[in-house]
């Protein structure tokens, strides 16, 4: 489980890093950011669930 959580992490901060070089205002920055990093977040989750179900 930990490494789960270290990709969601990892994520976040290239979402970060992503972001920073397209755009100069550090709002844009900020919530361009959060806006892809939950959308990577909730497709690696919906993913992470996808396989676990078809494991049982």
């Amino acid at each position: 489980m930990p490494s789960i959580f270290s990709a969601i992490l990892l994520t976040v901060i290239i979402c970060l890093v992503y972001c920073a070089t397209r755009y100069e205002l550090p709002e844009k920055i900020y919530r361009s950011a959060i806006n892809m990093g939950l959308k990577t977040v909730a497709g690696i989750g919906t993913l992470y669930v996808i396989l676990w179900y078809y494991s049982l």
